[in-house]
């Protein structure tokens, strides 16, 4: 009787009714209680005996609408509360460690749910309108996000010279002159493709006549980045999966934590890289050659290395689908471009940038050619310098959102597509390049995307099962911990808008015509100009240490460095016109 009793009261909707609950006064408990959840004195704020009873309180109101609704309502409870409760914590400790141990509880619950098919998912299936609704959602809350967070970045100043100041500047002189000109990237007069060629900018140059602003530019770059969901919701349904495998892709794609990370550094040609090659892609898989060459000729012109992505396909061209001829075709424009572009920059400009590969170059004379001559006669040193730390991270928050599909290629050729995600971003040991915040994934995230489609169809129903609402939520989970917090602009320009915009009205009291050097968060502000110098970076100039203005920024954590560059200028006798305490000092030369 004893055991019988027990099973009634701890039955399975029981159980889950309870960790409902848990998951509902956890979140309440972290809303409410200052001291973080991940320390134990928090566990000492909560009240035990009114926790107990709330628990009870909430089980009890589960159980009468289980009783009242014809539908299972406690396996939804559960469901929106623990991935609720998992998202909440992720907002306050964004830890990766801990957001990987988060993914793995949903993980748990997850599997509990769908070994028995416990939502029907197998059996829901969803219109093409409804898969281009929830899409359109997905990609609106992306373009919105992004466009918002970088503006308000902008003007909050929070962006700096490098590298909003040199792009705003750089098209200032495009609209002007037409040439990409810029003074404040090396503190001299060159044109921008001195340091890297990209002519794909004068893409949005037709806008910026209209809209002359930085806020032009990265709302841009928002819907650029954006916009590849449309190939990519083509490319799904081109190799034939159903709409609603079609919206989970797509969807987890609009929440990967890269996509949106790469344009928190603000604009850059890398963006145009992510919608071209899906594209092109789109293209290839319908056999629409000479759409894959313009695209792929489109890539090239985002910068001087995008000739790597387009040599990846060419490889994948004719080791995988035997399109030979046209693969040979690929390979040779983008070698050619390739090396055209080096020279260029390296005749005409300041040289390409192959530090990046010092680890791999070191004093030998072949340059980049080095790096595939290391790579083929020490793979041991290539598997050292890859596998590392920072680097297995940076691979884990790439391939989680995508339930690590790319690496399940049953046609081994296949992986050739796996050689830019190597190259861009895992040989180097430039930091910026594996890590997500950075523009260095655009390019990478495209042939991941593409290799998901090609390889799910083959992994069969029991994959699709696991696989793809694993991919919604790690997309998400991730999303939420390593990019939300930029989400803190909007509250920074709430709180600070009166400070900001007494900064920018002393700002725009500096003649267009004259010369500035300001310090770097003012310099995108100031774009608008033929000569801005930034104040670290251009001392050993001139004309730029005799400029007509100097703008400080005074804000708390630069002041040290502010202060002394103040009084280095007054001692020269130029004159402050304006001046906030912990804002901003403008001086006049005499």
């Amino acid at each position: 009787m004893v055991e019988s009793a027990f099973n009634a009261v701890f039955n399975q909707k029981v159980l889950i009714r309870i960790v409902s609950a848990l998951a509902i006064m956890g979140i309440v408990n972290i809303a409410t209680i200052s001291d973080g959840f991940a320390t134990l004195k928090f566990a000492d704020k909560v009240s035990f005996i009114p926790y107990l009873l709330y628990l009870l309180c909430i089980v009890l109101i589960l159980s009468i609408i289980d009783k009242v609704v014809k539908f299972n309502c406690d396996i939804y409870a559960l469901a929106v509360s623990a991935f609720a409760y998992c998202c909440y914590m992720s907002i306050k400790y964004r830890n990766l460690f801990f957001s990987i141990g988060l993914l793995f509880v949903i993980s748990i619950i997850g599997y509990y749910f769908l070994k028995d098919d416990k939502f029907k998912l197998s059996e829901r299936n969803i219109s093409l309108k409804l898969a281009a609704i929830l899409v359109t959602a997905a990609a609106a809350f992306l373009a919105v996000y992004i466009g918002v967070v970088t503006t308000l970045r902008y003007l909050n100043y929070s962006t700096s010279t490098y590298d909003l100041g040199i792009f705003s500047q750089m098209y200032y002189y495009m609209k002007e002159t037409l040439v990409p000109y810029t003074t404040c990237e090396r503190g001299k007069l060159l044109s921008h493709f001195a340091v890297h060629l990209s002519p794909v900018f004068y893409l949005l140059l037709p806008g910026y006549f209209i809209f002359p602003s930085p806020v032009y530019l990265q709302i841009m770059q928002a819907l650029v980045v954006a916009s590849s969901v449309i190939p990519l919701f083509l490319l799904a349904r081109r190799n034939q999966l159903s709409y609603k495998v079609t919206a989970v892709i797509c969807i987890s794609f609009c929440f990967h934590p890269a996509l949106a990370g790469g344009c928190f550094y603000d604009i850059h040609e890398n963006m145009f890289l992510t919608p071209f090659l899906l594209w092109m892609f789109y293209f290839l898989d319908g056999k629409q050659w000479n759409l894959v060459y313009l695209f792929a000729f489109f890539t090239c012109l985002v910068k001087e290395d995008a000739p790597i992505y387009i040599a990846s396909v060419a490889a994948y061209l004719i080791f995988s689908k035997k399109e030979i001829r046209r693969g040979i075709i690929l390979l040779t424009g983008s070698v050619i471009y390739f090396a055209l572009a080096i020279m260029y920059i390296n005749n005409f400009g300041d040289g390409a940038m192959i530090g990046r590969y010092d680890n791999f170059i070191g004093d030998s004379d072949l340059g980049l050619l080095n790096v595939i001559k290391v790579i083929i006669s020490n793979p041991g040193y290539l598997i050292y310098e890859v596998f590392n730390q920072e680097k297995v991270l940076y691979m884990l928050i790439m391939l989680l959102p995508v339930a690590f599909l790319p690496l399940l290629n049953r046609d081994l050729p296949q992986m050739l597509m796996l050689i830019p995600f190597l190259l861009i971003n895992l040989v180097s040991d430039y930091p910026y390049q594996h890590s997500i915040v950075f523009q260095y994934n655009f390019g990478t995230l495209a042939f991941l995307y593409y290799l998901v489609i090609k390889n799910l169809p083959g992994l069969g129903f029991k994959f699709k099962k696991y696989g793809l609402p694993f991919m919604a939520a790690a997309s998400v989970l991730l999303f939420i911990s390593q990019i939300g917090i930029y989400a803190d602009n909007i509250t920074n320009y709430i709180k600070n808008h009166e400070k900001y915009s007494r900064i920018s009205q002393a700002l725009e009291s500096i003649p267009e015509d004259a010369s500035v050097r300001a310090s770097g968060y003012f310099v995108p502000k100031l774009s608008s100009r033929r000569i801005l110098y930034d104040i670290q970076y251009s001392f050993e100039v001139e004309e730029a240490v005799n400029a007509d203005y100097i703008a400080i920024d005074m804000r708390p954590g630069l002041e040290s460095y502010a202060e002394r560059v103040a009084n280095e200028y007054k001692a020269r006798g130029y004159e402050i016109v304006g001046y906030e305490e912990n804002l901003y000092c403008i001086l006049k030369k005499p």
